[in-house]
C-alpha cells in the first residue's frame, strides 16, 4: 500500500514537472545574436552590440539592442539595422533595413532634383534611437518590436544578412518631407559590425 502511494505521489510529481515546463511564458526561450563594430575610416574606434529576442505572452517578438562603443566623438550618433552583412567599406552595409514592400531604403532624397514621396525614415523597421556618447564612450540600450532574429518577414538574417552602423551626427528623425535633406538620419558612417546569430 505504502509502495503504491508512493509511487502514485512520484507519478503527480512528474506530471506536474512536465506540465510546468510546457506552460511556461513563450519568452522563456531567447535568441542571441552580436556584432563586433570597428570604425569606418578610424581604426581607434570599436564596440560590440548584443540583441536578444523575446516572446511576449501575445506572441509579439522583441528585440532588445545593447550597444556599446569607444572612440567616437562625443554627442549623440545615429544608430540604424542596414539592410546587408557588409561593412567592407562601410557603404557596402546599403541601406536601412526594411522589407517593404513598400518605400526606399535609403534615408534622404538629397540627390533628388525633386523629392522623392517614398523615402520612409524614419519608419524603416531598422532605424534606432540615438547614441549618446560622453568622454569617448557610448551606451544604448533599446527594445524594438520592427525585427526579428528569428525567421519570418522581419528577420535580419534574409538571404543578404544585416549590419549596424554608428553615425557621425546625432538621427534627427526627418519626420517633416522639408527635413528629407542630406543628413538628417546621421550623415556620414563612423562604426559597421555584421550581425551574426550566436
Amino acid at each position: 500500500m505504502a509502495n503504491t502511494q508512493v509511487k502514485s505521489t512520484c507519478i503527480s510529481l512528474f506530471a506536474t514537472t512536465v506540465l510546468a515546463c510546457f506552460s511556461l511564458p513563450s519568452y522563456a526561450a531567447k535568441l542571441t545574436a552580436s556584432a563586433d563594430l570597428k570604425g569606418c575610416t578610424d581604426a581607434g574606434v570599436s564596440g560590440t552590440a548584443t540583441l536578444t529576442e523575446e516572446q511576449t505572452d501575445e506572441g509579439i517578438k522583441e528585440v532588445t539592442i545593447h550597444l556599446k562603443v569607444d572612440g567616437l566623438s562625443d554627442g549623440e550618433h545615429a544608430v540604424h539595422i542596414h539592410e546587408t552583412a557588409a561593412c567592407e567599406p562601410c557603404s557596402a552595409a546599403k541601406g536601412h533595413h526594411d522589407p517593404g514592400p513598400f518605400g526606399q531604403s535609403r534615408p534622404d532624397s538629397a540627390t533628388d532634383e525633386v523629392p522623392a514621396s517614398d523615402i520612409n525614415h524614419p519608419y524603416h523597421m531598422g532605424d534606432l534611437v540615438n547614441i549618446e556618447v560622453k568622454n569617448g564612450k557610448g551606451n544604448m540600450m533599446h527594445t524594438t518590436n520592427r525585427v526579428t532574429l528569428s525567421p519570418g518577414r522581419l528577420s535580419l538574417f534574409d538571404e543578404d544578412g544585416s549590419s549596424i552602423i554608428i553615425h557621425t551626427n546625432a538621427d534627427t528623425y526627418c519626420d517633416e518631407e522639408s527635413d528629407l535633406k542630406r543628413g538628417c538620419a546621421g550623415g556620414a558612417r563612423d562604426a559597421c559590425g555584421i550581425i551574426k546569430l550566436d
